[in-house]
């Protein structure tokens, strides 16, 4: 494995569990009480007390970065209470309260700024019936507002987004659909959190994504903007592909929404990943590991129903294809009870981007579904390329013949997205007064109402 050494404690003789973190530190001492690593391997530790060789280690890529924490096994005969693991550890006592602040602080903030975005949906109704570009307009503030909220969750936790490839923000008002690769619960957050660090972007998107992110929290503010929820399962394949075209039609194209997010694979890749591999293996596609294998029904409904037929024709339908692969250091997605609580070290998230014209991407179905195959090989390439040297590769957008004449693309320099402090505090005061004017109308209404009946 190409591991020396690590300075750790511990006393000779004695079998500790070894913990495993796939994130960059500084210090391994400020890891030390962390139970959340990648595999647990037992060595014994037989050199001073201020030294162990994880000569036995073989089960990780040469390349990742490491904490080590010693904790002697509970079913261990030589364990004491004075051993690392029945102390007291200040760090995690720390971790511990800092989590449950957080988690705490969030879930509040969940409830005063939901219901509050909906009781000035709800003032400004009027306008949908009298001047509805009006009313768009006001609410796509608001949704981005709203963004910023979660951008804010996983920021102050340092979850750190660094993008690379191309760069796509000269796009922003441009017809342009996004594809993301779908790992777990803290891409759409962190998608957000790029997203909100680009003004005129967040209220100019429409997503679509899995109906049953319609029963969370924020599923009824993304109803309320104009997203689309789709349904998987070949049983709802049809009806769902007939309701998307219509609502592009509806929808996305009159509200003159500019970006369309759409998440291929259909779902989170633990979740779809077996069922993956055992149709690449009944299909003879390649064995995907890093990603699923993408799922070209609704791509097409889209680029039948609103693309144009040139970046540089006439209309006003999709002129760009923008693929993005999220990748997490180690290979260890984030969830969003980590964004919620911070308890994973802090970590930087990849995004790379490829853009391509609407011209290169095929319509056809059998050619398209080769293309997007093929992304998502290149997907699974540069992802474990990343997670064997712990270096995202960045690889240059090849293009077809059809994408003449060129365009001069800027590279992104590989730098963490930063976000403005400021908006995030005016935002929050703009919520906490609206919350408290709301709760003294209701309140003023309900004691009149009390009058009126006594």
């Amino acid at each position: 494995m190409g591991f020396d050494s690590v300075g750790c404690s511990g006393i000779p003789g004695r079998v500790y569990s070894v913990k495993l973190v796939g994130c960059l530190v500084k210090d391994v001492k400020d890891l030390r009480a962390l139970d959340n690593g990648l595999s647990d391997h037992w060595v014994s530790v037989s050199k001073p007390p201020d030294l162990c060789t994880l000569s036995s280690v073989t089960s990780l890529s040469t390349t990742t970065v490491i904490a080590v924490s010693l904790h002697a096994p509970h079913h261990h005969p030589t364990m004491a209470l004075n051993t690392p693991r029945m102390r007291l550890d200040p760090e995690r006592v720390y971790l511990c309260v800092r989590a449950c602040i957080r988690f705490v602080v969030w879930t509040l903030n969940n409830f005063y700024v939901i219901p509050v975005h909906f009781c000035w949906l709800l003032v400004l109704q009027p306008l949908k019936w009298t001047a509805e570009g009006t009313y768009w307009m006001l609410e796509g503030i608001m949704f981005r507002w709203l963004l910023s909220m979660v951008a804010l969750w996983s920021y102050s936790a340092g979850y750190h987004v660094v993008e690379l490839g191309d760069d796509v923000w000269d796009l922003i008002r441009e017809r342009t659909l996004i594809l993301f690769n779908h790992q777990s619960t803290s891409d759409v957050p962190l998608i957000m959190a790029a997203f909100n660090s680009r003004p005129h972007l967040s209220n100019n998107i429409m997503w679509i994504m899995d109906h049953v992110f319609r029963l969370t929290n924020f599923g009824i503010v993304s109803w309320a903007h104009g997203d689309f929820f789709i349904h998987a399962g070949k049983e709802n394949r049809d009806i769902s592909l007939k309701q998307l075209e219509q609502h592009l039609r509806e929808v996305y194209l009159p509200l003159q929404r500019k970006w369309l997010v759409l998440f291929p694979e259909g779902g989170f890749l633990r979740n779809r990943k077996a069922s993956s591999q055992r149709y690449a293996a009944k299909n003879n596609l390649p064995m995907l590991e890093n990603v699923a294998l993408p799922r070209v029904g609704a791509l097409k409904v889209i680029l039948d129903n609103a693309a144009a037929e040139r970046h540089d024709s006439g209309g006003d339908g999709i002129r760009y294809v923008i693929d993005a692969t999220i990748a997490y250091p180690g290979g260890r997605p984030l969830d969003l009870l980590n964004i919620f609580t911070g308890w994973r070290p802090s970590c930087d998230t990849y995004f790379h981007y490829r853009r391509y014209k609407i011209q290169e991407i095929p319509r056809e179905e059998e050619a398209l579904t080769e293309w997007l195959y093929k992304r998502y090989q290149e997907k699974e390439s540069m992802l474990q390329a990343y997670y064997d040297t712990g270096s995202f590769p960045d690889i240059h957008t090849i293009h077809g013949p059809d994408a003449n004449p060129p365009d001069s693309v800027r590279r992104l320099p590989g730098t963490r997205l930063v976000h403005d402090p400021l908006e995030f505090v005016v935002r929050h005061i703009f919520y906490l007064c609206s919350t408290y004017l709301w709760m003294w109308m209701l309140y003023m209404g309900f004691v009149r109402l009390l009058g009126l009946i006594w």
